[in-house]
């Protein structure tokens, strides 16, 4: 059994830094709505647009803890969990960007690191072999 090690351990650390950003700029919206001029702007963002961000990006960070307890306790659980993830930072990213909360660079900048996620989590042997205990329909070859 492999463990988390190579590039399942650099995964991990995107993880950790996605984490972080998304928090980062969690708190950052929150003070920007409350006094814009702190940003150099004189206009609001509408609350409800604020509100599904802040909603979404404490989703995404909820699910970035879940992912981390679930990769600790090596569940085969895990490799679904982040293909969720991966898709939903995608999809929420795209959505941002038609709500206007971020620009077209910010939008394809932002959405790399989880479409690279999802590619290397939906073909890495590494996490195969250190989530799948034994082999089944998740994991792929049938034992």
């Amino acid at each position: 059994m492999s463990g988390v090690r190579g590039w399942l351990l650099v995964y991990t650390i995107v993880l950790a830094y996605l984490l972080a950003h998304g928090a980062a700029l969690t708190v950052a919206s929150l003070v920007i709505y409350a006094h814009p001029a702190v940003a150099g702007l004189r206009s609001f963002v509408p609350l409800h647009f604020l509100l599904f961000y802040v909603a979404t990006n404490v989703l995404l960070i909820l699910y970035t803890i879940t992912l981390f307890v679930l990769m600790a306790r090596r569940r085969r659980a895990v490799i679904v969990n982040n293909v969720i993830f991966n898709v939903l930072g995608v999809v929420f990213l795209l959505l941002w960007h038609v709500l206007g909360e971020k620009s077209n660079v910010g939008t394809v900048v932002d959405t790399l690191p989880y479409l690279i996620g999802l590619a290397y989590v939906l073909r890495s042997r590494r996490v195969r072999n250190t989530f799948c205990l034994k082999p089944d329909a998740i994991c792929g070859t049938p034992a």
